[in-house]
């Protein structure tokens, strides 16, 4: 029965999707430190049989040395970000299914968040949980962010519950750390206001106002995005749409955004509503996504996921195909992919994450041109998105910049040029693919 149940706690994991430490309303102009991360980054399977072909098709041996790659390509992409799981069994006892992966990020200085949930269809809790929360809170001091609940809208057998849920939670936890931010539970992937689904948020949100909570009812509002092909409008207007709807309810007041579920996939998924998709589109979109969002005022961005890998999932294809890094089996087998070889999106990842981990203040500047400021000076995504193939920076204190290619090319280089800055601007020509432009050191 445990066996059942943890598998059915990945199953939600997965179909769900870390931290500042000012409660301001002037945080999202501080500097955020990786605003990078992954939500699903170790998709170990349950199951013996999965897990042994995943390993043999990634040249691995067991799970340590899967955890061990996992964290090494985290590192390489600069992604040092992470969401670790604890679902609530009954009588007293959480389960945290990664755990041994979760440690070794936590030993390696790595920010994850923790994120809590009850195991539908458990979700009206025992007489033992509030022991076991304050416990589970006060054993992980490193944890400086817990989110209350996932997409309860989508994922749970009785979403009416979830606002009782939140309650009961929420001050167990700032009694265990006085000192720890609160997420809401992730809105699933709705944008549609009319829509069922941002009503029955909406729901939620009236409950929490209506119990008037001591202090912030919450500090991150957490929106997850997944679409086939992205859109800038989408992103721009969810946003303001999604503050608006919390203003309403007088719960806006500090409350910062992030992402903590997005994700691009690659191939045909066996979906009438989803179409094929190439690596190269998932690359373009991926930074087109981080350029949209963080200048939409999204602190934070938690793409699924790392290596590819899903279990159970409701779109067959779609989630285990967002990984950076191929598993090599199922279809990808039949194409002589083997396990291990790297996306495009896995340069354009690695490049984005370097450049944009000690950045503030982004913003769009004009069309194709957003705008982050770094330690050592502005950092830019560029491409052309309004036509006329060329772009000018200015504002810059630097005698010259890098221009990187962020997608690579056919032959898997990514080409780049320095460019001398003159008075201050410099001029850069561009296409449908994004450029990363930094100073020059």
């Amino acid at each position: 029965m445990r066996h059942i149940l943890i598998a059915a706690a990945l199953m939600a994991a997965c179909l769900g999707g870390a931290a500042c430490s000012s409660n301001t309303d002037d945080e999202a102009t501080e500097t955020i430190p990786h605003r990078l991360g992954f939500t699903g980054a170790g998709n170990f399977p349950n199951d013996p049989i999965e897990q042994e072909e995943l390993l043999e098709s990634l040249g691995l041996s067991n799970e340590i040395q899967f955890n061990d790659a996992v964290l090494a390509h985290m590192e390489a992409l600069s992604g040092l970000m992470a969401r670790v799981e604890f679902f609530y069994l009954g009588n007293g006892e959480f389960v945290h299914i990664h755990e041994s992966l979760s440690q070794k990020m936590l030993s390696a200085g790595f920010e994850i968040y923790g994120c809590i949930n009850p195991i539908s269809p458990t979700e009206s809790l025992d007489d033992a949980y509030d022991a076991a929360l304050t416990d589970l809170v006060k054993i992980y001091p490193q944890i400086t962010h817990w989110q209350i609940g996932n997409e309860p809208d989508l994922l749970w057998t009785d979403h009416s519950k979830f606002p009782a849920f939140f309650l009961r939670s929420q001050p167990l936890v700032r009694a265990a750390c006085p000192s720890c931010k609160i997420l809401l539970a992730g809105i699933s992937n709705q944008y549609d206001t009319s829509s069922e689904s941002h009503q029955r948020y909406e729901s939620f949100l009236e409950e929490i106002a209506a119990a008037e909570l001591s202090g912030r009812a919450f500090d991150v509002f957490d929106m997850h995005y997944y679409r086939e092909k992205p859109t800038a409008s989408e992103i721009a207007q969810a946003v303001p749409d999604l503050k608006a709807l919390l203003e309403k309810h007088g719960l806006a007041q500090g409350v910062t955004f992030w992402c903590t579920e997005t994700g691009l996939y690659t191939g045909d998924p066996p979906s009438p509503d989803l179409g094929p998709r190439t690596e190269e589109e998932q690359a373009i979109d991926l930074a087109r996504m981080v350029a949209w969002m963080s200048a939409a005022g999204i602190q934070r961005i938690f793409f699924w996921t790392l290596i590819e890998g899903y279990a159970g999932s409701v779109i067959p294809g779609f989630f285990d195909s967002m990984g950076l890094i191929y598993d090599g089996l199922g279809e990808e087998s039949s194409r002589g992919i083997a396990g291990g070889t790297k996306k495009k999106a896995y340069t354009t990842y690695g490049l984005l994450g370097a450049a944009l981990k000690n950045t503030s203040s982004p913003s769009k500047v004009s069309a194709g041109v957003y705008r982050f400021e770094g330690n050592q000076g502005p950092v830019f995504i560029i491409w052309d998105e309004g036509g006329g193939g060329s772009v000018s920076l200015t504002e810059i204190s630097a005698p010259s910049v890098l221009v990187e290619d962020l997608v690579p090319d056919s032959q898997a280089e990514t080409q780049e040029e320095t460019l001398t800055v003159s008075q201050g601007g410099v001029t850069v020509t561009v296409g449908q693919s994004p450029k990363l432009v930094t100073i020059t050191q």
